[in-house]
């Protein structure tokens, strides 16, 4: 089978620390190749290379965000264009930008089928994608909203994003002077970061061994949320040691900073933006108790008190509610082997091979389809 992949406008491949669309697509094309088909990818920047047998990476001048969601969607146009104005005749097309859903049918006679990545919640968009096959949800609360948009539609399946365990291995916690409480990601608003930052706070003058590491792009044209945001972190917890590490584009290395910790959250208070979580899922395929925040996305591999723990975000009393649950963890060492042991055993259904061939076999069915 051959199949092509554009990937957005703003992360290139191989992924560079940021994008998840990038990291997740990288490592299923890859996956679709062990198992015998052609993979091409249209991405961010210049020049074209192999990367493996079967896989191209066809690299397309890119951008970087500039903030502005309209400017944005200006810059997703062009490249959109161009990569379907470069793309080679295959038997699936995967979209992930904005306008290829769009513009594809202008280039029909290049592909058989196409399938939408859906990694963001539906803002009213969908209605234009007619020209569609397939709406692929990355997690259950995205297919229930575009579901809710489109209304019953036999476009719409579900497939959760995958993770590398090649990469991320079961990894026993290491107990020290210091009890580390990490995140990865953007550092960003929306990622409620404050709130993790505030009942830490609360905790300190009790518990001075506390350390927090925050690892991941800071600056906006990364995605983070600018020198600003880190400034007002920092004075949230004056007192408080913080290992600032910039995004990690090895996913060995990223599991290695995963497995310094002792516990890992994951706090995003975006109700609109959060789809799945991969970053949390590689923390509990490492072993490490996760906490994260009431999103629906999030249940789809977190069962509150078994393979990870949840706090209500939205509560007037969320910082509280917070910094008791990381207390009670900090406090029962054999809680947190025991939920991470949990965590790792369910991070295992999301692997690559298991999701790859979730993919494949959607694919053969519309294939055969009419």
């Amino acid at each position: 089978m051959r199949i092509a992949i554009i990937t957005s406008p703003f992360g290139s491949l191989p992924p560079k620390g940021i994008g998840a669309v990038e990291k997740l697509w990288y490592y299923l094309g890859k996956e679709f190749c062990q198992k015998g088909n052609i993979v091409t990818f249209y991405s961010k920047d210049n020049d074209s290379y192999y990367d493996d047998k079967n896989l191209v990476i066809c690299k397309l001048k890119g951008y970087q965000r500039t903030g502005s969601l309209k400017k944005d969607i200006i810059k997703d146009f062009f490249y959109s264009l161009r990569a379907l104005v470069k793309l080679k005749n295959c038997d699936i097309l995967i979209l992930n930008t904005f306008w290829t859903p769009i513009l594809c049918i202008l280039f029909k006679w290049k592909y058989k089928k196409c399938i939408y990545n859906v990694a963001r919640f539906p803002k009213g968009q969908f209605k234009f994608y007619c020209f569609v096959n397939q709406f692929s949800c990355v997690s259950l609360a995205v297919s229930r909203a575009l579901a809710y948009e489109l209304g019953k539609n036999d476009r719409i399946v579900m497939v959760n994003n995958p993770v590398e365990l090649k990469d991320f291995k079961f990894t026993p916690e290491k107990e020290g002077c210091k009890f580390i409480i990490m995140y990865h990601g953007r550092v960003h608003p929306e990622k409620g970061l404050h709130l993790l930052f505030a009942a830490v706070n609360e905790l300190y003058n009790k518990y001075s061994n506390l350390q927090l590491k925050i690892v991941g792009a800071t600056n906006i044209e990364d995605g983070g949320g600018g020198e600003k945001y880190v400034e007002k972190l920092k004075n949230i917890a004056p007192l408080v040691p913080i290992e600032w590490i910039n995004a990690i584009n090895d996913p060995k290395k990223i599991a290695l900073e995963l497995a310094s910790c002792n516990l890992y959250c994951y706090p995003s208070i975006a109700d609109q933006g959060e789809t799945f979580g991969v970053a949390p899922l590689e923390a509990m395929a490492i072993g490490r108790t996760v906490i994260v925040s009431n999103l629906e996305c999030f249940k789809d591999f977190i069962e509150d008190g078994k393979s990870g723990f949840i706090f209500d975000h939205h509560s007037k009393n969320s910082v509280q509610e917070l910094s008791l649950i990381i207390e009670d963890l900090i406090n029962n060492s054999q809680l947190r082997q025991l939920v991470g042991k949990n965590a790792s055993e369910k991070a295992k259904q999301f692997s690559v091979e298991a999701i790859a061939s979730q993919y494949l076999n959607n694919f053969n069915q519309i294939l055969n389809v009419d």
